[in-house]
């Protein structure tokens, strides 16, 4: 059985990312330990975080299922989506994937009493933020032109705009 060179990319992708996740939450344990923050432990905050949990990785997983139906790709750059996917989560905002990362470790947070996760989530999202602007968003331009100029100017990066939610074409 061989497995083509972009297949493979991909599979890295994802490797990398489930890694990206544990040494995060590693650090947070690390952080806390090492600046010794309280424990916030209450029922509210451990039913709160399976609900940031469960909606974050619905998003991340929805996001990435519609990448690969209707984009015909992935999130990786060894197979980007071959179609802009404007449709779902991607019509309220142009980062759902992000998003639901970020409401993730949010839960993470709160379920495993990590402080330490809310001095690394501002990070993260800078860093993120940082990347597609520099990166993604031009990539994606190049790749889809006025498409994707049209789509940048109804969906806003970060913060919903329920709006412009737009069906899947069939």
């Amino acid at each position: 059985m061989s497995i083509n060179k972009k297949r493979l990319g991909t599979i890295l992708h994802y490797i990398g990312v489930t890694f990206e996740y544990i040494i995060i939450i590693l650090i947070a344990y690390w952080l806390n330990y090492l600046l010794e923050l309280p424990h916030f432990s209450n029922l509210f905050f451990k039913i709160f975080s399976f609900f940031l949990i469960a909606f974050g990785g619905f998003l991340i997983v929805w996001s990435t299922w519609l990448q690969f139906k209707i984009g015909k790709g992935t999130s990786s750059f060894s197979e980007p989506t071959k179609k802009l996917v404007t449709c779902g989560p991607y019509g309220i905002v142009r980062n759902p994937m992000m998003e639901g990362q970020y409401l993730f470790f949010a839960g993470i947070g709160f379920i495993l009493n990590l402080l330490a996760m809310y001095l690394i989530l501002p990070i993260l999202i800078l860093s993120m933020h940082i990347f597609i602007v520099f990166v993604e968003e031009p990539n994606l331009k190049k790749r889809f032109g006025q498409e994707w100029i049209e789509y940048t100017k109804n969906v806003p990066r970060w913060l919903p705009k329920f709006r412009y939610v737009k069906k899947r074409k069939k």
